[in-house]
């Protein structure tokens, strides 16, 4: 015959099953979720940027990150100097773990920081990721990557955006974040990752991620197809839509010029 442990008795053993149901459906509830809407984006011939809107949830009293972060790659750049007085191409500089797009959000307006370990997302992060090699000594490498931050910063292709998410207060269990994503003109087509992550007493809590992809559609996605198929129709078609602008243009002008 079977019988409970002494000191419980059956009446306990479900009040601590009931217990442990409801502390595990709170934690469930309170774990970070992400949604992006839409999560598919269409670069054709006008695109001059979009902007997606981000849902997440996260625990009470948490501050909350998001990353937008393309695939990495290694990017090739001519390094410039005087020779003779004149300025010319000096050595080519490779940067290595290069994403193609890294847009950070927080709800607060410093950027979050963990206690006793590294900050994981912002610019002193991703200078941790990056690496330079070619024509550059170990010396230089901070002042290349301030140069190569400015520059993608200049294109938007790299933003940090502290303050930008908003976080409503706790409603059963946790609270909703809401922000807006910018994308840049010249975001490359590519499938993203979107990481919210939550802060609490300078704790990491559990992280969570969806998926962004932007495509070509239209007349440049036919033109994509042609440099990566057919590179000698592709050169061909570059020219003849130069020449045609490059006349089109001189027309307008001509015109005003006239009048």
């Amino acid at each position: 015959m079977l019988r409970p442990s002494s000191g419980w008795g059956w009446p306990g053993v479900v009040l601590v099953f009931v217990l442990a149901l409801g502390l595990s459906g709170r934690a469930v509830a309170a774990a970070p979720e992400v949604r992006i809407i839409p999560n598919e984006v269409e670069i054709g011939s006008f695109f001059e940027g979009a902007q997606v809107e981000l849902q997440g949830t996260i625990p009470p009293g948490a501050a909350a990150v998001v990353e937008v972060l393309g695939s990495t790659a290694t990017e090739e750049l001519l390094r410039k100097g005087r020779r003779g007085g004149l300025w010319m191409s000096v050595g080519e500089i490779r940067v290595h773990n290069v994403p193609s797009l890294y847009l950070m959000e927080s709800s607060s307006p410093e950027i979050p920081v963990l206690t006793g370990k590294e900050t994981p997302w912002g610019f002193a992060a991703l200078q941790r990721e990056v690496k330079f090699s070619g024509s550059i000594e170990a010396g230089e490498q901070a002042k290349f990557f301030q140069d190569f931050l400015e520059l993608k910063k200049h294109e938007q292709i790299y933003r940090i955006l502290p303050g930008s998410l908003k976080v409503s207060a706790a409603q059963e269990g946790v609270s909703a974040v809401r922000g807006i994503i910018p994308l840049p003109a010249k975001v490359p087509p590519g499938k993203y990752q979107v990481r919210l992550s939550a802060i609490q007493d300078g704790r990491l809590l559990p992280q969570k991620e969806a998926r962004l992809e932007v495509r070509m559609v239209g007349f440049p996605a036919m033109l994509a197809d042609l440099a990566h198929q057919q590179g000698a129709l592709y050169g061909i078609l570059a020219v003849v839509i130069a020449i045609v602008t490059g006349f089109v243009m001189g027309l307008l002008f001509k015109g005003k010029a006239e009048h």
